[in-house]
């Protein structure tokens, strides 16, 4: 038994390390049951060093492992200048993890992240980070009976004891809550909302498609300096904002993405909810812009019955007033409107207690969890 690692390095490489999952999930029936395959397209993007401007601060390489001459699993590394310079620490990434149930395969996929993240002079290595804390990270750990929602990560459940037994442990813990809105006191959530309003003196609206790019100027200010404080955040450069808002651009609702204005009518809130289109991902192989795909896509998209709130940001001098109820009302008024009764609230520190007082206040029930881990670099 032979495990060689090889270094990605061509398109077409590129293409098997990110098709590779399907080994994984599509030959285990509870597994195909609730994966989401990833939108083949969108993760060639995402790995790609030219095109996606994570890279103009930071550096990727990725590995395939092959046992007797067969592809078994496949890891990313990632070195973020821009999160060791905001943190002053020589922490280094990994992700993109996926492996067949062998404990040497995994061990030797960490092993090459660790000895890459080392050459680049980092000390520590966290994960599952794919590829950045502003994309999509965590292990799943607990929640294994339901589909992710959109953006959100799906894994096998030994994927947890490959990476303990590969001498990591546990990070950050991460919740998932799930708010079934048709629960939800809406007449309270109003009343609650109209007396902040009414107090603070603000007001509520939608987002403005027509005047995109300055909206999202909005967004980005308040994101960065409402999650300033929060554990592993690195405030998004103007290049990726913007990528990141023109790609999702194409499935938002503006009725899902709202700002609050005060008095003067400068923004002063806002939260950021998206359909969750895995619900139609779900049907399309990893292949949406195929004509099969396509066709596909529009037609399981008339369904979907759920949402996914990605983000809420108030600005520092807002916190603790109240704003979250403004936007909770308007996000579960809209959604019972239109036949969309539950919601996901995602991702969530375990360790932040204010949201998730938030979540609980609203009937959530945290009902997946995920773990970044770290290990010392030796």
């Amino acid at each position: 038994m032979t495990i060689e690692i090889r270094q990605v390095s061509t398109r077409k490489e590129r293409k098997q390390f990110i098709t590779f999952a399907w080994q994984v999930y599509r030959n285990d029936p509870e597994l195909n049951r609730y994966w989401v395959p990833p939108v083949i397209a969108d993760y060639m993007k995402t790995l790609d060093r030219e095109v996606f401007p994570l890279y103009d601060h930071a550096d990727l390489a990725m590995f395939t492992a092959w046992k007797d001459g067969k592809l078994s699993g496949t890891i990313a590394a990632v070195e973020n200048l821009r999160h060791n310079e905001v943190h002053q620490d020589r922490v280094g990434f990994w992700g993109f993890f996926e492996c067949f149930n062998d404990q040497q395969v995994a061990d030797a996929l960490f092993s090459a992240a660790a000895g890459w993240l080392k050459k680049k002079g980092l000390d520590t290595m966290r994960g599952p980070v794919s590829p950045s804390m502003n994309d999509q990270c965590g292990m799943l750990v607990k929640g294994f009976d339901s589909s992710p929602v959109f953006l959100m990560l799906y894994n096998p459940p030994y994927y947890n004891d490959l990476v303990l037994k590969s001498g990591h442990h546990t990070g950050q813990e991460l919740l998932a809550w799930y708010i079934d809105q048709s629960i939800i006191d809406i007449q309270r959530l109003r009343k609650i909302a109209a007396h902040v309003m009414k107090r603070e003196g603000l007001s509520i609206r939608i987002m403005n498609m027509k005047d995109f790019d300055r909206e999202i100027e909005r967004v980005r200010d308040i994101y960065n300096k409402a999650w300033e404080k929060n554990w592993g955040f690195v405030p998004m450069t103007d290049r990726e904002f913007d990528f990141m808002a023109k790609s999702l651009k194409p499935v938002a609702n503006p009725h899902y993405i709202y700002f609050v204005e005060d008095r003067d009518k400068r923004t002063i809130g806002f939260s950021l909810s998206l359909p969750d289109i895995n619900q139609a991902l779900k049907h399309v192989n990893g292949n949406p812009f195929s004509l099969s795909g396509f066709i596909k896509y529009l037609w399981y998209s008339r369904n979907i019955s759920t949402v996914r709130t990605i983000t809420m940001g108030v600005l520092p001098e807002y916190r603790n007033k109240g704003i979250d109820s403004i936007l909770n009302t308007h996000i579960a008024d809209y959604g019972g409107k239109h036949g969309v009764f539950a919601s996901e609230m995602s991702w969530v520190l375990k360790s932040n207690e204010a949201m998730s007082k938030l979540a609980k206040v609203i009937g959530g029930k945290p009902y997946k969890e995920y773990v970044i881990y770290e290990k010392t670099i030796a």
